[in-house]
């Protein structure tokens, strides 16, 4: 029964690494009556926006998500986004990045204040 599940033990050559996301968040916490969230870049140039909303029922619907913030990139490295005016003490946000007609989303994180 053992042998069944050791396999045939042939190895294969390893997988080349896949493409990084080209944003992901650092760092997301109140700071007073904002929401401030560092993410990272790792591409050279495109639009990175802060998409955010109340938690609510579905925190991962992205049905009801508004632009809170955005910044035109040039190089790769860290970008500051806040959100100037929070609707609850509970907020979903997710960093998104446009360039041309491509659009790309990280997962929802929520933050209390």
């Amino acid at each position: 029964m053992v042998l069944s599940c050791m396999g045939c033990g042939r190895k294969l050559p390893p997988l080349p690494p896949g493409q990084p996301d080209p944003v992901e968040i650092v760092s997301m916490r109140y700071d007073g009556d904002t929401v401030v969230v560092r993410a990272r870049c790792n591409v050279s140039e495109g639009m990175v926006l802060l998409l955010g909303k109340p938690k609510g029922i579905c925190p991962s619907c992205v049905d009801d998500l508004q632009k809170r913030d955005e910044r035109s990139i040039t190089e790769p490295g860290v970008v500051l986004l806040k959100d100037q005016n929070p609707n609850a003490d509970y907020m979903v946000y997710r960093v998104a990045f446009e360039k041309g007609t491509t659009s790309w989303m990280t997962q929802a994180n929520i933050v209390r204040k």
